[in-house]
Order: C-alpha cells, then sequence, then structure tokens
C-alpha cells in the first residue's frame, strides 16, 4: 500500500508539490494547500496508512478508558 505525506506544520495530508523544479539540482519543496497552514518547505512526514489506522485505534481505546 503507498505511503502519504502529512504536513509537519498541520499534520494534515494535504501537501503538493510547490514547483515544477526538482531532481538533482535543487531539493523538492513541498507546499501545504490548508488555507489556515500556508507551509512551504522540503520537510514532510511520510506515514504508512496501517500505521496510521494503528494509531488511531490507540487514541481511541485511551478516550474510551477515560
Amino acid at each position: 500500500m503507498p505511503k502519504f505525506m502529512l504536513c509537519p506544520k498541520c499534520k494534515k495530508p494535504t501537501l503538493r508539490n510547490a514547483t515544477n523544479v526538482s531532481g538533482w539540482l535543487a531539493p523538492d519543496l513541498y507546499e501545504c494547500i490548508d488555507q489556515d497552514c500556508g507551509y512551504i518547505g522540503s520537510v514532510y512526514i511520510e506515514v504508512d496508512p496501517n500505521d496510521f489506522n494503528l494509531d488511531d485505534e490507540i487514541e481511541f481505546d485511551k478516550i474510551e478508558k477515560e
């Protein structure tokens, strides 16, 4: 299953390539398309969907126990 990218600022999967030039000369830049965030940078969080779902279940279990 393909991994997806999360914005490091808002933690949402709303990143896209910010430039058309990528590869050997310049690092890839990513832009968060969330209007409240506005992040532009080369860092992103890569998440495996299976791990992401597991984390959601763990958080849900913590809430139920409280």
